[in-house]
Formats: C-alpha cells, sequence, structure tokens
C-alpha cells in the first residue's frame, strides 16, 4: 500500500516537473489578464510541498505596482506568495486556483489629494465563464500572515497603520456579486484622522461578512463583529463606494466598560481617563448615515451610559459607586463640530459612602457653550485619590460643593461669566500641596462663586505653623482657571497670631538649591507667580524668623508683576518700633532686589545687634552696646536665589541718633588708658550722639562725629573712618589733652579747638594696632606730608551711580591754586593749632 503512494506521488511529481512550465505560462497568462499594473516577480516555481496536499505556484520577491500615475511606491511587497489548486484538477487539466497565501509582506493603500486611489490594478472579464478557460481562479480560502497594512487618505488627512498577525478569508463570486468572509487577529498601531489617532496599539479580534455588488457598487455589511479585550461591538448596513462613499451603519457595543469606549477616543481626549476601569453595565449603540467625502461627513448619533456601575483607578484604590447616567451625542443637522452636542443627563452616584449628583451639555465643539450643574459632597481623601489633581499630593477633611455654569466657554474666559454660581464649603480640611514642604491644613470657611469672583467668607486655616483669617475677594478666578496668563487678583483682609517666615521661605524639600540658583546649603526662597496679584490689609499679633521676634505687625502690601510694595508696614520689635515703606523685586529669580525706606523709634541697640546676629561681624557685639536708637535707613539690598545678601551690590544710608549710649569693655579703648584710667574706658558712657553712616562697595563710610563722654579727661571725642565687610578696619581718633580748654570756640566759631591726640586704628577684629597719626597731623598743622605708606594711606571712595552716588561726592570748594590732600571725611580747619607730637625717637603705642 506504500509502495503505491510513492509511486502516485513520484508519478505526480514526475508530471509537474514535465508540465511546470506550461502550468506556469498559463498563470502568467491568465494573471496578466486581471492586473492592469506590472508586477515584478523575482522567481516562480512549481511546488507540491509548499502548500500539500495541494499543488502550489510560489512566487517570491513580488512587488506589485500601484495605480497612481508617477507613483513609486508600490502598491504590496511579498516575499512569498502562493497560490494552490487541488491535485485532481492538474490530473484533469483543468487549472482552478483554490486559495491564496501571502506571507512576511507589506501593503501601502493610498489615495491622492484628488481622491484617486493606488489600488486599482484588477480588471475583470465577465465574458468568458471560468469553465471556457484552461486556467482560472475559483477562490475558496485566502490567508494571510504577517501582513503590514497601512493606509493614507491625503485628501480626508487620514492615516491607518497595522499588521495582521494571522486572517483567514473565503471570496466567492457569482456574476457581479462578491461574497468575502474574513476571520483573524490584527493589531492597529493608530487610526489617525487628522491630529487625533484613535485605537492605538490594540489588538481586534475581526469576524466580518461583505457582499460586494460590483454593479450597484454598494458593500452589505452582514452583521460582524469587531473585539476588544471582553468588548465587542457589532456592525451592520451598507456602504455605497460610487461615486462618493455614502454610509449607512449601525454600530452596538456588548459587554463593554469604560476602558473598552475610551479606548476608542484620541489620547487627548482620555488621557486623564484611561487608566480607569469598571464593572457594571455599560453601555452604547448609535448610527453613522449620509455622504462620507472630503466636503461632506455624516450624521453621527450615539447614545450611551451606565447602569449601577462602579468605576475605579487600580493604582489610587479608590472608586465611585452606584453610578447612573444617561448619554447622547450627535453632529447635529449640520454634520459639523459647529452644530455638535455632547449631553449627560441623570447623572448620580456614591464616592466613597457620599452622593454626587449632576448634568452636563456641551454644545458647539468650535466655539463651545456648556451648561454645568453638580452637587457633591466630598471626602476630599477619597476625591483626591479617585481623581488626582496634579498640584496635589494628599487632601483630608469634608467639603460641600454645589455649582452652577452656563453660557459660552469664551466668555467665561474673557471673564464675562454672568451665569457662574456656586458655593464651597469647607469642614478641618487639610491639604498638602506638591510644591510647598509646609501643610495647607484646618481650612474652614466658605467660598461663594459670584461670575468671575469668588467671595471668602472667614476662611481660616495654616500654613505649618503659620494662622491666618481671610476675609476678601479673589477677582478674574474663572478667567484665571481657564485662560493661560491670565492673573487672579486677592483682595483682603489678613488677621493672623503668627507669621512664622522660617518656614514659609524655606524651600521645598524635593526641589533642589542648585535649581534655585542658591547656594549650597542655602534654605530659603523667595518665588511669587507671574499671574498672582495682591492687595492685602495685614494684622499680624507676632511674627517670627531667625532671631526675630515682631508683634502687631499693621499694614498694606500689594503685589504686581512680582513685585512687591508697600506704603507703610509698622512692627513692634527688638524693644522698640519700626515702620517700612519699599518694594521687592523678584522678578529675576536669582536677583532680587530689595528697596526699602525704614525707620526705627527708641530701639535698645543691644537687643538690635542681636536679632540681626551682630550684622555678621564680631568686632562691635550686643554685648559692647547698650542706649536707644533711633535711626532712618535708606537702602538697596540685593538677594540671590537663596536670599543670601550679595554685599558687593548693597547701599545704603543710616542717620542714626543714639541716647543714653554705651560702649562697654572694648578691646580698642583699652589702649587709651594714657588719657583716662581702664575703669571709665571700659563702661563709656554718651548722652546722644548723632551722625549718618554709608555703606557702599562692600565698606561702611563713617563721617566725622563728636562722641561727648563721661570720661573728664577725653569728654569729647572725634572718629571719622571706614570699615569693611572684610573687618578690615581704618579709624581715625581725636583726643583732647587738655579738656578745660575746650570751652574755647576757633576763630570761625565752630568746634572748640585745643592740644589734641591724634591716634589711627587699622587692621581687623583679631589684629588691630593703635597708633599715632601722623599723616593726619601734618595735615592739621600745615605742614608738608610725607610719604605716606600704602598700608596708612587713605582709602579712596569711589562711588557709582546709585543712593550713594550724590552723598558721597567731595563737596565743592574754592580753588586755591594748590591741590586738596585731605581724606574726605576731615574737615578744614581754618586756625589750626599745633597738635601734640611725639618727640624725635618717640612714638605712641599702647
Amino acid at each position: 500500500m506504500f509502495a503505491g503512494c510513492f509511486l502516485v506521488l513520484g508519478s505526480g511529481a514526475a508530471a509537474l516537473w514535465w508540465g511546470q512550465e506550461r502550468i506556469i505560462g498559463l498563470f502568467v497568462q491568465q494573471a496578466n489578464q486581471y492586473l492592469r499594473t506590472p508586477v515584478r516577480v523575482g522567481k516562480i516555481e512549481l511546488s507540491l510541498f509548499d502548500q500539500f496536499p495541494r499543488v502550489a505556484i510560489t512566487m517570491h520577491r513580488v512587488v506589485v505596482t500601484g495605480s497612481l500615475p508617477h507613483d513609486t511606491t508600490a502598491l504590496a511587497r511579498a516575499q512569498r506568495l502562493y497560490f494552490a489548486f487541488d491535485a485532481w484538477d492538474l490530473l484533469a487539466r483543468r487549472y482552478r486556483v483554490r486559495a491564496v497565501t501571502l506571507t512576511d509582506g507589506q501593503v501601502a493603500v493610498r489615495l491622492d489629494a484628488q481622491g484617486r486611489p493606488n489600488y486599482d490594478v484588477l480588471q475583470m472579464d465577465t465574458a468568458a465563464s471560468a469553465t471556457d478557460e484552461p486556467f482560472a481562479f475559483d477562490l475558496e480560502g485566502i490567508q494571510l500572515g504577517r501582513i503590514g497594512v497601512t493606509y493614507v487618505d491625503a485628501s480626508r488627512q487620514q492615516q491607518f497603520a497595522g499588521h495582521t498577525r494571522q486572517m483567514r478569508a473565503t471570496l466567492s463570486v457569482k456574476g457581479e456579486e462578491v461574497t468575502v468572509r474574513a476571520e483573524g487577529e490584527t493589531h492597529v498601531q493608530a487610526l489617525r484622522v487628522v491630529e487625533d489617532a484613535y485605537f492605538q496599539e490594540k489588538d481586534l479580534m475581526l469576524t466580518t461578512h461583505l457582499r460586494i455588488n460590483r454593479q450597484t457598487q454598494q458593500i452589505a455589511v452582514l452583521p460582524s463583529e469587531i473585539r476588544i479585550g471582553q468588548a465587542t461591538y457589532g456592525v451592520a448596513g451598507t456602504i455605497g463606494y460610487y461615486p462618493a462613499t455614502k454610509l449607512n451603519l449601525r454600530l452596538e457595543g456588548r459587554q463593554t466598560d469604560v476602558q473598552s469606549l475610551l479606548a476608542l477616543l484620541p489620547p487627548r481626549l482620555n488621557h486623564r481617563l484611561a487608566g480607569y476601569r469598571s464593572r457594571g453595565e455599560v453601555y452604547f449603540r448609535g448610527t453613522v448615515r449620509g455622504e462620507f467625502s472630503t466636503k461632506v461627513n455624516p450624521r453621527l448619533d450615539f447614545q450611551f451610559g451606565c447602569r449601577d456601575a462602579a468605576f475605579y483607578h487600580p493604582q489610587y484604590q479608590q472608586e465611585a459607586e452606584h453610578v447612573f447616567l444617561t448619554g447622547a451625542f450627535t453632529n447635529g443637522s449640520a454634520h459639523s463640530v459647529r452644530t455638535a452636542v455632547l449631553d449627560l443627563r441623570n447623572v448620580r452616584g456614591q464616592l466613597g459612602g457620599r452622593p454626587f449628583s449632576g448634568s452636563l451639555r456641551y454644545s458647539d465643539f468650535q466655539e463651545p457653550s456648556v451648561q454645568l450643574q453638580l452637587l457633591a459632597d466630598l471626602d476630599m481623601a477619597r476625591a483626591t485619590r479617585f481623581f488626582p489633581v496634579a498640584a496635589v499630593r494628599g487632601a483630608t477633611g469634608t467639603a460641600q460643593l454645589s455649582l452652577q455654569v452656563a453660557g459660552p466657554v469664551a466668555q467665561l474666559r474673557a471673564g464675562r461669566a454672568t451665569n457662574a454660581r456656586g458655593e464651597l464649603t469647607l469642614h478641618d480640611v487639610a491639604v498638602q500641596l506638591r510644591a510647598y514642604s509646609q501643610p495647607l491644613r484646618r481650612l474652614n470657611g466658605r467660598l461663594e462663586l459670584r461670575g468671575n469672583n469668588v467671595t471668602m467668607q472667614s476662611l481660616t486655616g495654616y500654613l505649618g505653623r503659620s494662622d491666618f483669617r481671610v476675609n476678601g475677594t479673589l477677582k478674574n478666578t474663572v478667567s484665571w482657571l481657564l485662560t493661560p496668563r491670565q492673573t487672579l487678583l486677592i483682595q483682603a483682609q489678613v488677621n493672623s497670631g503668627l507669621w512664622d517666615f522660617d518656614e514659609l521661605l524655606r524651600l521645598p524639600t524635593a526641589v533642589s538649591t542648585s535649581k534655585r540658583g542658591g547656594r549650597a546649603g542655602g534654605e530659603y526662597a523667595l518665588e511669587l507667580p507671574a499671574t498672582l496679584a495682591l492687595d492685602v490689609q495685614t494684622n499680624v499679633r507676632h511674627l517670627r524668623f531667625r532671631r526675630l521676634r515682631g508683634r502687631e505687625l499693621h499694614g498694606t502690601v500689594r503685589l504686581r508683576n512680582q513685585i512687591v510694595s508697600s506704603p507703610a508696614l509698622s512692627v513692634r520689635a527688638a524693644g522698640g518700633r519700626a515702620s517700612i515703606r519699599g518694594t521687592v523685586d523678584v522678578r529675576r529669580p536669582n536677583l532680587v532686589k530689595v528697596s526699602t525706606t525704614a525707620t526705627c523709634t527708641q530701639v535698645p541697640l543691644d537687643s538690635l545687634f542681636y536679632v540681626f546676629e551682630d550684622f555678621g561681624q564680631h568686632f562691635i557685639t550686643a554685648r559692647h552696646l547698650r542706649g536707644q536708637l533711633t535711626a532712618q535707613i535708606d537702602s538697596d539690598v540685593y538677594l540671590d536665589g537663596a536670599l543670601y545678601p550679595l554685599t558687593d551690590r548693597l547701599e545704603a544710608e543710616v542717620k542714626a541718633t543714639v541716647r543714653n549710649g554705651e560702649l562697654n569693655n572694648f578691646a580698642p579703648l583699652q589702649k587709651l588708658s594714657m588719657v583716662a584710667n581702664r575703669e571709665q574706658l571700659r563702661h563709656l558712657r554718651f548722652a546722644e550722639l548723632k551722625n549718618s553712616l554709608y555703606v557702599q562697595s562692600r565698606t561702611v563710610y563713617i563721617p566725622e562725629m563728636d562722641i561727648r563722654s563721661n570720661v573728664r579727661t577725653a569728654s569729647l571725642i572725634q572718629v571719622t573712618g571706614t570699615h569693611t565687610f572684610d573687618q578690615q578696619m581704618d579709624y581715625h581718633l581725636s583726643i583732647p589733652l587738655l579738656p578745660g580748654l575746650l570751652r574755647r570756640p576757633d576763630a570761625a566759631g565752630g568746634t572748640p579747638t585745643g592740644p589734641r591726640l591724634l591716634l589711627a586704628v587699622r587692621g581687623n577684629e583679631q589684629d588691630f594696632t593703635v597708633r599715632y597719626d601722623r599723616a593726619r597731623a601734618q595735615l592739621v598743622t600745615g605742614a608738608r606730608p610725607e610719604a605716606a605708606s600704602p598700608a596708612a594711606a587713605p582709602r579712596p571712595t569711589t562711588t557709582r551711580p546709585g543712593i550713594l552716588g550724590r552723598i558721597l561726592q567731595p563737596t565743592t570748594r574754592p580753588s586755591t591754586g594748590e591741590a586738596d590732600t585731605r581724606p574726605a571725611t576731615v574737615p578744614r580747619k581754618s586756625t589750626p593749632k599745633p597738635a601734640a607730637q611725639p618727640q624725635p625717637g618717640e612714638y605712641f603705642e599702647f
């Protein structure tokens, strides 16, 4: 028996070998009758085993040219193409192609801008019947494997990309009617319409049944199915394809859920909802009717909804339960976005056991108009987990929301939301924002929406340790929420028990200092949104910043275009009262400019130096000073991104008066024991001291001032000089040697004169010297000055435009024809007297 089989196979193989040229010739001749475009084939062979038990004509490296003129893109490419026919037909010499198999290929279907296709490659000849031809197509099966498919319609701006893993089809031709049945698995990369992509990266199971009438040029879609996951979408109806595409289709979803419906939408519409899942009954059905062309769209009417469904997100572990809604979508009478309407009605459900309800109507997608009603009793923790907000890390507490909005969206964005009403009542709400390390907590109060503005009524809460009670208005709120670069104006009265600036200015833990432009280890930052404006009346009982402990802060704070300003702020601090007016410019995050005019009254000097940490130096500290300071300070201060002062840019003028002052245990005074005993110098007291100090280029300039002290032998000390931020001192002292002669004024009626000891204090805090001021003595006596060493030369006072540009300019004096070599801080004496000088070989050094 086996021998007989082998004999038959051997005979068949021999017959094929002897007759393959004739069979292939007949196939090529017959195929050319159906083709309008050239086909390139690398190799053609006849095989008994490729499609066994059928005999196959195998074509390798096949390229089918498209029908568009001047189109260089091939319609189809395939590594292998099999045409199979039965062995019995071979024995009867009736060559009927029963099956076609296409593997490892690519099909590129295209329509140009005029709607002409590239797939018009077949020409049907119905004059001869299949039985009249020695070679004919009588297809019983078509198989496609690993075939990539692309579709581009330039006239409608549509694209499709996908590939079939395995597809089986049958083709039946009866006269003018062609019946196609197909079933298989297809992976869709994307179906793109204009800029929107649908069905992205989806696996589809197709079961289609089509009946094509070539005479009426119409496709009847018999009940067919597209399955995505567990959801099944049924399609039925008719498609007319010439001269224009006319659709009359019915669609229905079965066993659908929210994710299968969202899969049909482009990312811009479903990106925030794509992760949600549902349980329960979710349905949709609809119709597509009318012409589909470059100028006309069909009419779309869909109904959808859910009944007692639950929606949840696997990551957030929260779900909305017992949800009911009825929805509808239509593109309207004009079949366009102008007449499109989305309508959600009878929406109700529960989130965390708390009810919500509402409705939404969204019409005219080109110039949209909205009608929204929403009522919700919210558990904030569950609500923010179910539908996260990017700026919020978490929340707790409860709230009641009532919202009604109606009107064109353009009017809402433009601030003309006359039909916007709503209320939000907060009960012990806490919110952790991602941008701040301090939480907002214990929020209570009510917010009322009226038109474009929100009114805050007794809104209380805490930001970290700082508390607030706010009554006021958020103006332009709706426009600010809906339109980029709109400004939100807050007009409010703020009362607080404590403002803790150690927390309020602290950097968020998630943001590195380098991104702020601050130094390594910086702790503070000041960032203000460009879209925020303030007009706030403040009343703060206590404030805290580093060592500062202030009380009774009152005044007005304004913010416009990232510039904070105040016409008047007053505060009690360091044992006195201070008033401040000025601006803080944060438009450049790494160069914050603070321009202020501050006045203080009866502030204890020791408290002031303690609060401001001795102003960054250790030469004169809080333990050295006593007295009451009254001053006015005009300053321009620059800060980097971490709020460190840029001292090389600092400029200031300080007009100060100190009453009942004391200078205690000051090391340089201890070296003046030749004019007074050490005990008196250890506790130097003075009734009143007035002077103006200037700061520029990291240097404090001290004009000449008189210090009238309790030391009888040095009751009037004159001091002038400079002190740099690097703690380099250059002070000049003038001490009378005969105090009893001080009553005698000079010829000009100015300061009393007499024998004086002129001293210079130079060096730094740790290493300084007190020496006889020889250079100044020569200027006072009128003697020709000797060449001074660079260390002893007075510092030049170079200035630049700014707060000191006018103050530090040299005073204009009548020309005497001689160069004036005096330091700028030393006044000219009209009748100089001889001053005490060391004798040859002697010098003063204490």
